[in-house]
């Protein structure tokens, strides 16, 4: 894989050309391209480093009026070099790094194995109840129940696929796979796994299975922004590293 390509290609296909998600909406305001809903989270921009300070201002200002959070991810070969200084400097606060990695899916995975488990991709409102519980167990957060309506909307189209993954009839694991009309990317987000359950194969047993998925839809690549507790499995399955990122998130106070 010509890494640099496709990251070339990612930037254009996927980051400047954003699809609508559950519950979120694509904004363009001048030079600056964002998902907004249920969170806000900047996908492309294209400003000069003279204009960079003032346009950083400006949506910390309007995203501070709206009272709502704004997540602004840069990876390390974006530009302007000075955006993230700018953006500490305006109230965001950067999360711990993360690494944007790819799949060839003309690659074969090593074979994965989850003993006494299945994984299924969710298909009805049940299902979605077990993908919700999977991942609050997972992650200790509500994210995934507060987007469950918007989930459900999209139970029964190819954009958005949720998977579960079960052992003795439990929800112990949940990820989805996120694909766009255009797009020759599929998009790989969630992959928690409960602490109870961590270390016997269910994450790799869902990354299979969005693999196939994405196969089926004919696409040619996977992306996923790696933690550090995932990269070496996902390394471990055949993704690049491409390069590093860090998310930046501003909370009106």
């Amino acid at each position: 894989m010509d890494v640099n390509a496709v990251l070339s290609l990612y930037d254009t296909n996927v980051r400047a050309n954003p699809a609508p998600r559950p519950g979120r909406t694509v904004v363009r305001e001048d030079d600056v391209l964002w998902l907004a809903g249920d969170s806000n989270f900047v996908t492309w921009w294209d400003f000069p480093a003279s204009a960079a300070e003032a346009v950083v201002a400006r949506c910390a200002n309007s995203f501070s009026a709206k009272g709502e959070a704004l997540i602004w991810r840069v990876h390390d070969h974006d530009q302007p070099s000075v955006l993230p200084n700018l953006l500490a400097a305006a109230g965001f606060r950067a999360n711990p790094p993360g690494t944007l990695m790819f799949l060839d899916l003309e690659r074969q995975l090593p074979p994965s194995t989850l003993p006494g488990a299945e994984v299924r991709r969710i298909a009805d409102l049940a299902g979605l109840d077990d993908f919700v519980a999977a991942a609050n167990k997972a992650f200790s957060d509500t994210q995934a129940s507060d987007r469950r309506d918007a989930y459900a909307a999209h139970l029964d189209r190819h954009d958005v696929a949720l998977f579960v993954a079960y052992v003795a009839g439990e929800p112990v694991a949940s990820a989805r796979l996120e694909t766009a009309r255009g797009q020759v990317f599929g998009q790989l987000y969630g992959g928690g796994v409960a602490p109870s359950h961590r270390g016997l194969g269910a994450y790799r047993a869902l990354v299979a299975a969005r693999v196939s998925a994405a196969r089926a839809q004919g696409l040619r690549f996977l992306s996923t922004e790696a933690r550090e507790t995932s990269r070496p499995i996902l390394q471990h399955l055949g993704f690049i590293p491409a390069v590093g990122e860090t998310t930046w998130v501003f909370s009106p106070d």
